[in-house]
């Protein structure tokens, strides 16, 4: 039973009521920056595996194919990224271990500098591999080639490690989405090879309802 007296114990704090404002603009549909031009780009291209497959003693464990159609690296890097992206803009970009280097490689290709890993995921389960188990995945981030780090700055504390258990084939944690809001919730934003529409995010890929089109540079 508690005791005491009542006016004393802490009161919860009450949260303000939503504006009129506030409640037409959640309710309005996310528009695309006028411009077309975007300062956080966060991509999960659909890497190559060149028809590779996992094998555990006889039995296949996993291949990209049997799930999406993948791109090859230089298709990839045909995708006019660059026109979409602000003079000042971060592109965060999912790898697995063994692409890496076209990781790398494909920045360069959409004119961005690789700067360091932004994220690692600890998937929980481990898959079998050619020298060590796979566990994590890592998410790149690079800046504009002659940019700055889009201003201005959310929270400077997002951690880089999370351990979340993987669900279906290549789908990444939305933790991930919600630490680069977090860092940058002023900044216009683009989910390429999205799956699933993201409020108060542009969205393209072939599973989805495109917010803009990129063109495939010839």
């Amino acid at each position: 039973m508690e005791s005491g007296n009542p006016s004393k114990r802490p009161r919860e704090e009450e949260e303000p009521e939503e504006t009129a404002e506030e409640a037409t603009q959640a309710a309005a549909p996310y528009q695309p920056p006028n411009d077309g031009k975007y300062d956080i780009i966060y991509a999960d291209p659909a890497w190559d595996y060149s028809g590779r497959q996992m094998h555990l003693e006889t039995t296949v464990t996993s291949t990209a194919l049997h799930h999406y159609q993948t791109i090859p690296l230089q298709t990839l890097k045909t995708l006019d990224v660059p026109s979409i992206s602000a003079k000042d803009c971060l592109l965060f970009m999912w790898t697995s271990s063994p692409h890496l280097e076209q990781a790398i490689e494909l920045m360069k290709a959409w004119q961005f500098e690789y700067k360091t890993i932004a994220f690692v995921w600890d998937k929980v389960r481990t898959n079998p591999g050619y020298y060590t188990m796979s566990q994590c995945e890592i998410c790149l981030v690079g800046k504009r080639k002659g940019g700055s780090i889009p201003k201005p700055r959310g929270a400077r504390n997002a951690r880089q490690f999370l351990s979340e258990m993987r669900t279906e084939h290549s789908a990444k944690p939305n933790e991930v989405r919600h630490r680069i809001e977090l860092m940058f919730p002023l900044q216009r934003k683009i989910e390429l090879f999205a799956r699933t529409p993201t409020p108060n995010w542009s969205i393209w890929g072939n599973e989805v309802v495109n917010s803009i089109d990129i063109p495939w540079k010839t």
